[in-house]
């Protein structure tokens, strides 16, 4: 295994550190701060606009620019994101402009970290390793969940937590500055043309056929998702509460934890599946199967508590199975000179439906009684379920219409 892919995949991993603090820490703030669901969701989707905003000027800068450098820019930018939460933090507003800075952050991470890791990998390897490192996204994710799930069992504050995570994100602006290693793939020469110019190369990318599909299937995808792991420890806690099952906080976000981690392997096992066959087939059926998951999950509700949790680690893998792959195959799906545009483009339509998901899921549970609703939560999770079903009929509707014209 490359040593590159190690080194990203590590810092990757810490680099996610704050992504759980606020599902962690929202029925706390929610109650102190006196939110709505709806608000509660809004502050989850800003973390995702903040993302979407930012990636166009950080992501397709990678073509032209030092990747490593925008990974240590936006660590920064990530980390004082995190400290003024911390300390400034009060209300829906305040909280929704400090959370963005944490999405801003991540979208010089996470795709500059894959254009590291692309640039010094060969075509071969590029196909076989760029799921590890998506993969690596969920197990940052199921550690951030784990440990604020341990510190908030301990009575560590969210201010406590907040500030710790901006401490361990600014030291991830550096390893991979220093030692990444040297390129194989040469980069263009030319300078930064203006965000508008970029805006309209990164548009242009939906021309390309084979790829579209791929980061229009990602926005279905991240909408699922992302509204999954903002209410699921809500969830979870109602669920105990309403069947007497006496579980701590703790071991709730645990076991989110644990449903990130054991995503890693549905994410690359799906990416490997995907190998020598027709992708775009393999990952429309997979979101087929990951709507039927949402469905049972949702009905689950109704019957116990353990029946519940079950379900919802099935759905968690489900929903992950497609990830490595729709990234796979935006990245296989053209040229090397313009792949930081196409995943520019990628990020931004996936992040766009994870800025849709979590205010969702708040705007049903407002209007069909709360979290503490059997009906609302039902109702909650066929709404994500829909993410998968669109991602699905957009591969068909693309590539039977590609089909047909070639």
């Amino acid at each position: 295994m490359p040593r590159i892919l190690i080194l990203t995949c590590f810092i990757q991993t810490l680099s996610m550190i704050g992504f759980a603090i606020w599902p962690i820490y929202l029925i706390d703030l929610q109650s102190q701060w006196n939110l709505s669901n709806s608000e509660a969701g809004w502050i989850s989707g800003s973390f995702y606009i903040g993302y979407v905003i930012a990636t166009p000027f950080l992501v397709s800068l990678t073509d032209t620019f030092d990747p490593r450098k925008l990974y240590s820019i936006s660590s920064i930018i990530g980390s004082l994101g995190l400290l003024f939460f911390s300390l400034f933090a009060s209300n829906a507003i305040n909280a929704s402009v400090f959370w963005s800075l944490v999405g801003v952050g991540l979208a010089g991470t996470y795709m500059p970290g894959l254009q590291i890791l692309n640039s010094r990998l060969n075509k071969i390897s590029r196909e076989k390793y760029v799921a590890v490192y998506t993969a690596f996204f969920g197990l940052g994710v199921a550690f951030s969940f784990s440990f604020f799930g341990i510190l908030k069992n301990y009575n560590v504050s969210w201010e406590q937590s907040f500030l710790l995570a901006s401490a361990i994100l600014f030291l991830c602006s550096f390893p991979l500055l220093f030692f990444s290693g040297e390129e194989i793939e040469e980069r263009d020469a030319k300078p930064f043309q203006g965000i508008f110019t970029v805006l309209i190369s990164i548009f242009r990318t939906f021309s390309n056929k084979k790829a579209s599909p791929f980061i229009l299937g990602y926005g279905g995808h991240t909408y699922e998702l992302f509204g999954f792991r903002s209410w699921t420890f809500p969830c979870l806690i109602f669920l105990s509460s309403h069947f007497n099952v006496s579980v701590s906080d703790a071991f709730i976000a645990n076991s989110i934890g644990l449903m990130g981690f054991l995503g890693i392997f549905a994410s690359i096992y799906g990416a490997k599946y995907c190998i020598g066959k027709n992708r775009a087939e393999v990952v429309s059926n997979m979101g087929m199967l990951c709507f039927v998951g949402s469905i049972l999950t949702a009905v689950s509700f109704w019957f116990s508590f353990w029946l519940a949790f079950l379900m919802l680690f099935i759905y968690n893998a489900l929903i992950i199975l497609d990830s490595g792959s729709l990234t796979t195959g935006t990245v296989v799906n053209g040229e090397p000179h313009d792949r930081g545009v196409r995943l520019a483009l990628h990020s931004m339509v996936g992040f766009l439906g994870g800025a849709i998901g979590g205010p969702v899921v708040g705007f049903v549970l407002d209007n069909f009684g709360g979290q503490t609703s059997h009906l609302a939560w039902f109702i909650s999770f066929l709404c994500l379920g829909l993410g998968s079903l669109v991602s699905a009929l957009t591969f068909k509707y693309y590539f039977f219409k590609y089909k047909e014209q070639n």
